[in-house]
Order: structure tokens, then C-alpha cells, then sequence
């Protein structure tokens, strides 16, 4: 009897116990860490991974348009700044070259093209080029007529590529430098006061050891004594007497191996006047008198300052970027934006 009685008072007790704590139950999941569910609030055995949300990139400032005169079409031309790039790309190097390189070429291209505008008349071209001779730049026309079968391929590798670097620029001083190009070194670049008239102080030459590695890093031509006396007299004003062994005297080179002065029938003209009146590769020659011809050795292709396009090709198949290649062989400027000269 008595242990029926405590049964009941035990079991009242435990009811009262329960009535009390209902309200509180229905906090539990208030409390419940927030790992344990999912985003539809089932049961989980392990927090769930998140992946955070990714930063949208702010777009750049859009390229301006590069106005060119096209000497074949004789006319002014507006392209887009992706035109230019692939247009101008395809005529400085191989389709085939590194991409690292054609980046490189891509971004000096521009940036070239926009600190000639900024340093002519506004009205004026930026550059002169020709399109049918794919010089400085051309139409994806002439390309179509050049490739072939290949062009589709070749045309969307430049476009993809174009893309990457479209709003990219060489700057000095927050402006376009003039990140200037030629083929190939003498093996050393060359300094823009020994080409043309300003010393510019990211344009004084590197070594460009590369570049003798080239196939045609060295060519001999040969002129007959006629055609040397013709170039002196058209282009220099120079009329020759005596012998033509007698007609060429002594030559001082500059530190980058390019003649920086030549003695002509005893007048005293720079490397680059005579190669401009003989139509030479380049301003690092040697000239001889044999065998009743004039031999002319040169080494290197194009005036030698800035980009060395050979030594581009050799730093990206080493393993370089574009920015490495660029910052090499214009020493003092900086990569930056289209927002930079916002």
C-alpha cells in the first residue's frame, strides 16, 4: 500500500517537473551551433564548406581608339585598340613565337603608339604605317590573304591574347613611354640620343646578349663603287673623288658596338646617316674595299633601341613574363593601366 502511494507522488512530482520545462524546450535549436545545418536547415554531421563570394574585378578604363596613317590606303585610319594590337603584333613578330613575347610586343605596341599621339599634333596619325606591306600594322584582310588556311586559327590566338593585355601600358612619369622595338640587337641596345634627338633616361641600352644567337644576327652585302658614289650623293650631299679604296677612313664605335661616327671622302658622318643613304640592317657595320666592290658586314636589324624582339623571344622561352621582359629592356618605367592616365 505505502509503495503505491510513493508511485503516485513520484509520478505527480514528474508531471509538475515536465509542465514546468516545456516552454524552455522549444529554445533548443536557438542555441544549436550553426554549423550543424545546412542552407535548408536539415541535420548535418559536419559543418558545411562555404565558398566565399569572389571580389568582381573593377573594369578598366577603356583604350582609347589609335588614329594611323596607312600609306598604302593613303589615308587616316581610327581602329580600336584591340585592331591595333593584333594588327601590329602580326607584322613585328612570328604567329609562332612565345606568347610571352607577343604579349610583350602587344603592350609596347600600345604604348608607343599613345606617346606618339601624345607628342604630335593632335590632329596628326600617331604612326605611319602600311597595310599591305604588313609594316607597323595591317588588316585582318591582308592577314586572311597571307595565312591562308591558317588564319582563323592564328586570328583568334591573337584576339585571346589581345584580350589579356588590352588595357596594359609601359609608363614613365604616369605617362605612355616610348616603349620603341626594333628586330634585333647588336647585342647591346642601343641609346635613344644616338638615334634621335632626346635622351630618354629608360632608353639608354641593355645588354642583349640573345640576339647573337639569331640566325641572320650577322649579313654581308656588296656594292659596286656606282652605287655607293649614288647613295653619297643623294643622301649626303657627298661627291667622291680619287679611288674608292681611298673613300672610306677611320670609324669610331660606341660603347653599344654601333659606328658612331665614319669618315667619307674626309667628311665626319654618324652611323646612322650612312646607314639610312645605303639602306643597311643596321648601324653596327664595318665597311671593306675588295676585289673592286664595297663589302658591308652588319649585325643586328632595325635602329637597336628599346625591345629587342630576338631578345624577347630568347627571355620568354626561358621562362620570362611579358612584365619581366618589358621591365628589362625599359629600365626606370613601370607597368600600369589604361586608369593610370585617366
Amino acid at each position: 500500500m505505502k509503495t503505491d502511494v510513493k508511485r503516485t507522488v513520484l509520478l505527480a512530482a514528474l508531471l509538475l517537473l515536465l509542465a514546468a520545462a516545456a516552454p524552455f524546450l522549444c529554445l533548443l535549436p536557438l542555441f544549436a551551433p550553426s554549423g550543424g545545418t545546412d542552407s535548408a536547415g536539415s541535420s548535418s554531421s559536419a559543418p558545411s564548406e562555404t565558398t566565399p563570394d569572389r571580389e568582381e574585378e573593377t573594369p578598366h578604363t577603356a583604350p582609347q581608339p589609335i588614329l594611323l596613317w596607312d600609306a598604302a590606303a593613303g589615308e587616316a585610319l581610327s581602329v580600336s585598340a584591340q585592331e591595333y594590337l593584333m594588327g601590329a603584333a602580326a607584322c613585328e613578330m612570328p604567329p609562332d613565337w612565345p606568347e610571352q613575347a607577343i604579349l610583350a610586343q602587344m603592350v609596347a605596341s600600345h604604348s608607343w603608339a599613345l606617346y606618339q599621339l601624345e607628342h604630335s599634333d593632335q590632329s596628326d596619325a600617331a604612326i605611319t604605317v602600311n597595310s599591305a606591306q604588313c609594316s607597323g600594322w595591317t588588316t585582318a584582310q591582308v592577314l586572311q590573304s597571307r595565312w591562308g588556311e591558317d588564319f582563323d586559327a592564328r586570328w583568334a590566338h591573337l584576339s585571346q591574347l589581345a584580350e589579356e593585355v588590352l588595357c596594359d601600358l609601359v609608363l614613365y612619369d604616369d605617362a605612355p613611354a616610348a616603349a620603341c622595338y626594333h628586330a634585333i640587337s647588336a647585342g647591346h641596345t642601343q641609346a635613344s640620343q644616338r638615334v634621335w634627338v632626346e635622351a630618354l633616361p629608360y632608353l639608354q641600352g641593355v645588354d642583349s646578349a640573345w640576339d647573337k644567337n639569331a640566325e641572320d644576327f650577322e649579313v654581308s652585302v656588296q656594292y659596286d663603287a656606282q652605287q655607293v658614289s649614288d647613295a653619297l650623293y643623294a643622301y649626303l650631299g657627298i661627291e667622291v673623288s680619287g679611288n674608292p679604296d681611298s673613300w672610306v677612313g677611320d670609324t669610331v664605335w660606341d660603347d653599344a658596338g654601333y659606328v658612331d661616327t665614319i669618315e667619307i671622302c674626309g667628311q665626319s658622318v654618324s652611323g646612322t646617316e650612312l646607314r639610312s643613304a645605303l639602306s643597311l640592317r643596321s648601324a653596327c657595320f664595318a665597311i671593306a674595299w675588295q676585289d673592286g666592290e664595297f663589302t658591308v658586314t652588319t649585325r643586328g636589324y632595325g635602329h637597336g633601341v628599346g625591345l629587342s624582339q630576338e631578345g624577347a623571344r630568347a627571355m620568354a622561352a626561358g621562362g620570362a613574363s611579358w612584365q619581366d621582359i618589358l621591365s628589362y629592356y625599359f629600365p626606370g618605367t613601370r607597368l600600369g593601366t589604361t586608369d593610370d592616365l585617366a
